[in-house]
């Protein structure tokens, strides 16, 4: 195995993991919000509506004027629904709340708080307001309608996800009973897919199965390009005026260290006459002359890989290119290759 991926192989498995996660989480929620055979039926500040299996309990939140009771799911977020006793009109109530240019007769698009935000007029069981506001990448859902003797507040906060987060809100919002029985509005349901569809208007919808495939995909990638750079910069050898060589290799892998860096990359070598050269993308990198690694070399095996020979050697070294990045450093310098020949390699340096 190259050390190239050795060394990347723990951010590739973090990125994946992660995604993974996010992935899965983001599928249990749009089945739970599709899957209409596990949801139940409950009784909630007076009205009736369909609630998840998974859903945490109710839990009561009293306040002045507003009761409310709180519950969360996948599918759900965190899930509130309050009620009180009317102060004034809805359509001022509103202005005031959601802070609204003036009555709200269409939908608009504004800025709520320094936070988009979105508000639009429906029918639930009568006039009332739906609302959308965007609080970094958290979504923030709010219907408010009057029925009887109370108006009612049912709020969400879920992850602005790039699939639709909004399903089981809008689900529990169709769902809705009043005490007498009655359902909400026809005209509801176009409403609130009329919304859903101006909040993603201009933004790229993926399913969560992407999240799962993009990392595998960019690992595919990135194996593609490493791979192709490896194949160039380990070519053969151009060697100038067809210099004899005693020994060639093409496609190795080399470690240069300085100091407290360590460099890998594909490369081909040649030893003539004098020197040992290596290249990369045919051209010179380094030139070892043989009278000045003579006893400097040693051998072993890498770990995921092959028997390797290192030759250590002090002081600067010939770089023909890359002097400035590697041809300044004038400590101890370890050069190792990699590489099945260390025998033949090591005769023709004739160490």
């Amino acid at each position: 195995m190259r050390r190239q991926t050795l060394a990347l192989l723990p951010a590739i498995l973090i990125a994946t993991a992660i995604s993974g996660i996010l992935g899965w989480q983001m599928l249990r929620a749009r089945l739970a919000a599709r899957d209409p055979a596990p949801w139940h039926r409950i009784e909630v500040q007076g009205l009736s509506l369909e609630a998840p299996p998974g859903a945490s309990a109710p839990v009561p939140r009293p306040g002045s004027p507003w009761m409310a009771t709180e519950f969360q799911d996948a599918a759900l977020g965190r899930f509130r629904i309050a009620r009180e006793h009317p102060q004034g009109d809805l359509q001022g109530a509103l202005r005031d709340w959601f802070q609204l240019p003036g009555p709200l007769d269409r939908p608009l698009g504004y800025r709520m708080r320094g936070q988009p935000a979105q508000a639009r007029p429906t029918q639930a069981f009568g006039p009332s307001g739906y609302f959308l506001q965007h609080q970094g990448r958290i979504l923030i859902a709010v219907c408010v309608f009057d029925l009887g003797e109370y108006r009612y507040w049912l709020q969400t906060r879920v992850a602005d996800g790039p699939w639709q987060p909004l399903a089981g809100f809008h689900r529990v919002l169709l769902s809705l009973r009043s005490p007498e029985g009655t359902g909400v509005d026809a005209r509801l349901e176009s409403d609130l897919r009329l919304a859903e569809t101006e909040r993603v208007r201009g933004r790229i919808r993926l399913d969560p199965a992407w999240f799962a495939g993009f990392p595998a995909g960019m690992m595919l990638l990135a194996a593609a390009i490493a791979s192709m750079v490896r194949k160039r910069s380990g070519r053969p050898a151009r060697i100038p005026g067809g210099t004899p060589a005693a020994f060639e290799a093409s496609g190795v892998e080399v470690a240069i260290r300085t100091g407290l860096q360590r460099r890998y990359f594909d490369a081909a070598l040649a030893v003539l006459d004098d020197r040992l050269v290596l290249y990369t993308f045919g051209t010179p990198l380094l030139n070892l002359p043989k009278d000045r690694i003579r006893g400097q070399i040693s051998q072993g095996t890498a770990w995921f890989g092959p028997p390797f020979l290192e030759i250590t050697l002090e002081g600067r070294l010939d770089y023909p290119k890359h002097r400035f990045r590697f041809g300044l450093w004038a400590g101890r310098t370890r050069v190792r290759i990699l590489t099945e020949d260390v025998s033949r390699l090591r005769m023709a340096l004739g160490a």
